[in-house]
């Protein structure tokens, strides 16, 4: 066997395994990008995929999730996302996830109200920051 054939086939097993996050499931489950701000919240547009340096949010089915938001304290453009594993739990129509964030730790709680086929609307009820810098 040459050694690109055997390439071929050692690059082509990785990838084979290689597992896709199943997004299927009920709300919250799936991607959600930053629509338009609206009293007292805003609206999330569900995507296949957050596009990079997008602020956005990926809720899994086992409670995980990604909260993708500006890597550092600097808000000046352009503005670098990073990627924070966290998670989440719903009760009814009240959302609650807690992620790590550049200074510590992020935790909100959101009445969610699907308002079309692909949008949430999300009223904030509480928005607290834990710093550990």
């Amino acid at each position: 066997m040459n050694t690109t054939m055997m390439w071929t086939l050692i690059f082509g097993a990785f990838f084979a395994c290689v597992q896709e996050d199943d997004l299927s499931g009920p709300l919250p489950v799936g991607s959600w990008v930053h629509s338009e701000r609206i009293p007292q919240g805003f609206t999330l547009e569900k995507v296949s995929d957050i596009p990079s340096n997008t602020y956005g949010y990926r809720f899994l089915p086992n409670g995980k999730m990604i909260n993708r938001t500006q890597s550092g304290w600097c808000a000046t453009p352009p503005i670098v996302t990073q990627d924070y594993e966290g998670s989440w739990q719903l009760d009814g129509d009240i959302l609650t996830w807690e992620s790590p964030f550049w200074g510590g730790t992020e935790i909100q709680e959101w009445k969610i109200t699907p308002n079309a086929q692909n949008q949430l609307q999300v009223e904030v009820i509480r928005r607290d920051f834990v710093y550990t810098i």
